[in-house]
Protein backbone atom coordinates (compact mmCIF):
# COMPACT_ATOMS: atom_id res chain seq x y z
CA UNK A 1 0.00 0.00 0.00
CA UNK A 2 1.28 3.37 -0.67
CA UNK A 3 2.11 5.73 2.42
CA UNK A 4 -0.61 7.93 2.04
CA UNK A 5 -3.32 5.56 2.02
CA UNK A 6 -1.87 3.92 5.12
CA UNK A 7 -1.83 7.61 6.66
CA UNK A 8 -5.74 7.80 5.63
CA UNK A 9 -6.82 4.58 6.95
CA UNK A 10 -5.18 5.32 10.01
CA UNK A 11 -6.62 9.04 10.46
CA UNK A 12 -9.75 7.41 9.67
CA UNK A 13 -9.60 4.58 12.10
CA UNK A 14 -8.33 7.26 14.97
CA UNK A 15 -11.57 9.78 13.96
CA UNK A 16 -13.84 6.41 14.49
CA UNK A 17 -12.32 6.17 17.81
CA UNK A 18 -12.69 9.68 18.88
CA UNK A 19 -16.69 9.37 17.77
CA UNK A 20 -17.32 6.47 19.30
CA UNK A 21 -15.31 7.24 23.22
CA UNK A 22 -17.40 10.70 22.63
CA UNK A 23 -20.64 8.84 22.33
CA UNK A 24 -20.00 6.34 25.14
CA UNK A 25 -19.19 8.80 27.14
CA UNK A 26 -22.61 10.79 26.46
CA UNK A 27 -24.57 7.81 27.02
CA UNK A 28 -22.74 7.16 30.45
CA UNK A 29 -23.41 10.79 31.70
CA UNK A 30 -26.97 10.96 30.34
CA UNK A 31 -28.01 8.14 32.01
CA UNK A 32 -26.32 8.62 35.81
CA UNK A 33 -27.39 12.42 35.61
CA UNK A 34 -31.39 11.77 34.71
CA UNK A 35 -31.77 9.06 37.07
CA UNK A 36 -30.12 11.23 39.84
CA UNK A 37 -32.43 14.45 38.80
CA UNK A 38 -35.25 12.21 38.72
CA UNK A 39 -34.89 11.03 42.19
CA UNK A 40 -34.68 14.21 44.39
CA UNK A 41 -37.66 15.26 41.94
CA UNK A 42 -39.61 11.92 43.62
CA UNK A 43 -37.29 12.96 47.30
CA UNK A 44 -38.98 16.65 46.99
CA UNK A 45 -42.39 15.54 46.59
CA UNK A 46 -42.26 12.78 48.95
CA UNK A 47 -40.77 14.73 51.65
CA UNK A 48 -43.71 17.71 51.21
CA UNK A 49 -46.36 15.08 51.17
CA UNK A 50 -45.75 13.11 53.99
CA UNK A 51 -44.63 15.60 56.44
CA UNK A 52 -46.30 15.61 59.49
CA UNK A 53 -45.27 18.23 62.31
CA UNK A 54 -45.26 21.74 61.24
CA UNK A 55 -41.86 23.16 61.85
CA UNK A 56 -40.53 19.63 61.10
CA UNK A 57 -41.99 20.17 57.57
CA UNK A 58 -41.06 23.97 57.29
CA UNK A 59 -36.95 22.59 58.19
CA UNK A 60 -37.16 20.17 55.41
CA UNK A 61 -38.73 22.49 52.65
CA UNK A 62 -36.19 24.88 53.39
CA UNK A 63 -33.68 21.60 52.50
CA UNK A 64 -35.86 21.01 49.72
CA UNK A 65 -36.03 24.22 48.72
CA UNK A 66 -31.83 24.12 48.12
CA UNK A 67 -31.76 20.96 47.02
CA UNK A 68 -34.15 22.34 44.13
CA UNK A 69 -32.12 25.75 43.19
CA UNK A 70 -28.80 23.17 43.27
CA UNK A 71 -31.31 21.27 40.47
CA UNK A 72 -32.48 24.32 38.54
CA UNK A 73 -28.66 25.70 38.75
CA UNK A 74 -27.31 22.96 36.29
CA UNK A 75 -30.60 22.58 33.93
CA UNK A 76 -31.55 25.10 31.50
CA UNK A 77 -34.77 26.87 32.48
CA UNK A 78 -37.20 26.89 29.43
CA UNK A 79 -37.00 31.10 29.33
CA UNK A 80 -33.82 31.18 29.20
CA UNK A 81 -33.01 29.05 26.27
CA UNK A 82 -32.12 32.00 24.07
CA UNK A 83 -29.38 33.67 26.82
CA UNK A 84 -28.13 29.80 26.92
CA UNK A 85 -27.07 30.22 22.83
CA UNK A 86 -25.82 33.36 23.29
CA UNK A 87 -23.22 31.94 25.64
CA UNK A 88 -22.34 29.32 23.10
CA UNK A 89 -22.14 32.05 20.88
CA UNK A 90 -19.99 33.94 22.83
CA UNK A 91 -18.05 30.88 23.62
CA UNK A 92 -17.14 30.52 19.63
CA UNK A 93 -15.99 34.04 19.09
CA UNK A 94 -13.66 34.10 21.96
CA UNK A 95 -11.92 30.83 19.90
CA UNK A 96 -12.60 32.42 16.69
CA UNK A 97 -14.77 29.22 15.80
CA UNK A 98 -17.55 29.95 13.27
CA UNK A 99 -20.87 28.43 14.05
CA UNK A 100 -23.90 27.91 12.62
CA UNK A 101 -26.77 26.82 14.46
CA UNK A 102 -28.68 23.94 11.67
CA UNK A 103 -31.72 23.13 13.91
CA UNK A 104 -32.95 23.54 17.60
CA UNK A 105 -35.79 21.69 19.07
CA UNK A 106 -37.92 20.85 22.30
CA UNK A 107 -39.60 17.94 23.36
CA UNK A 108 -40.76 16.77 27.19
CA UNK A 109 -38.08 14.51 28.30
CA UNK A 110 -39.36 10.88 26.76
CA UNK A 111 -38.86 8.88 29.74
CA UNK A 112 -40.49 11.48 31.98
CA UNK A 113 -43.59 10.39 33.78
CA UNK A 114 -44.47 13.94 34.71
CA UNK A 115 -43.71 16.86 32.77
CA UNK A 116 -41.06 18.69 34.69
CA UNK A 117 -38.29 17.71 32.87
CA UNK A 118 -37.50 18.89 28.94
CA UNK A 119 -35.17 17.80 26.17
CA UNK A 120 -33.53 20.55 24.51
CA UNK A 121 -32.27 19.23 21.52
CA UNK A 122 -29.20 21.92 19.11
CA UNK A 123 -27.84 20.71 15.95
CA UNK A 124 -24.36 22.90 15.11
CA UNK A 125 -21.76 23.11 12.34
CA UNK A 126 -18.57 24.47 13.56
CA UNK A 127 -15.39 25.46 11.72
CA UNK A 128 -11.99 25.90 12.65
CA UNK A 129 -8.72 24.68 13.29
CA UNK A 130 -8.79 20.62 15.00
CA UNK A 131 -7.42 22.70 18.42
CA UNK A 132 -10.12 24.92 18.16
CA UNK A 133 -13.12 22.60 17.35
CA UNK A 134 -11.61 20.09 20.35
CA UNK A 135 -11.44 23.56 22.56
CA UNK A 136 -14.89 24.54 21.62
CA UNK A 137 -16.18 21.32 22.45
CA UNK A 138 -14.30 21.11 26.08
CA UNK A 139 -15.90 24.64 26.75
CA UNK A 140 -19.55 23.59 26.15
CA UNK A 141 -19.07 20.24 28.21
CA UNK A 142 -17.95 22.41 30.69
CA UNK A 143 -20.76 24.92 31.09
CA UNK A 144 -22.57 24.60 34.26
CA UNK A 145 -25.94 22.63 32.86
CA UNK A 146 -26.90 18.75 32.13
CA UNK A 147 -25.67 18.64 28.31
CA UNK A 148 -24.59 15.93 26.27
CA UNK A 149 -22.69 16.33 22.91
CA UNK A 150 -23.60 13.63 20.76
CA UNK A 151 -23.19 12.47 17.13
CA UNK A 152 -19.85 14.29 16.00
CA UNK A 153 -18.96 14.20 12.75
CA UNK A 154 -15.56 15.60 11.43
CA UNK A 155 -15.19 16.75 8.04
CA UNK A 156 -11.62 18.57 6.43
CA UNK A 157 -12.84 21.97 4.93
CA UNK A 158 -11.61 22.21 1.84
CA UNK A 159 -13.10 25.30 1.21
CA UNK A 160 -10.49 27.74 -1.14
CA UNK A 161 -10.45 30.71 1.38
CA UNK A 162 -10.04 28.41 4.17
CA UNK A 163 -8.07 25.32 5.03
CA UNK A 164 -9.33 23.74 8.46
CA UNK A 165 -12.15 21.41 9.73
CA UNK A 166 -15.91 20.98 10.51
CA UNK A 167 -17.59 19.48 12.86
CA UNK A 168 -21.41 18.61 12.86
CA UNK A 169 -22.57 17.81 16.35
CA UNK A 170 -25.97 17.90 18.62
CA UNK A 171 -25.88 19.39 21.67
CA UNK A 172 -28.51 18.08 24.59
CA UNK A 173 -29.44 19.75 27.46
CA UNK A 174 -31.68 18.83 30.12
CA UNK A 175 -34.35 21.86 30.78
CA UNK A 176 -37.14 22.22 33.08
Amino acid sequence: MKSNTIKKIIFSVLILIVILVFNIIALITTNNQMDKIIEVRKEIVLESATANNLSDTKRKIEELKIIDSRLNSILIEEGEIVNFISIVEDISSELEVEIQIIEIDFNDFPDSKTKILGELNMDFQISGSWQQITNFLQRVESLPYVLNIESVRFSINNSPDSFGWNANFTLKGITN
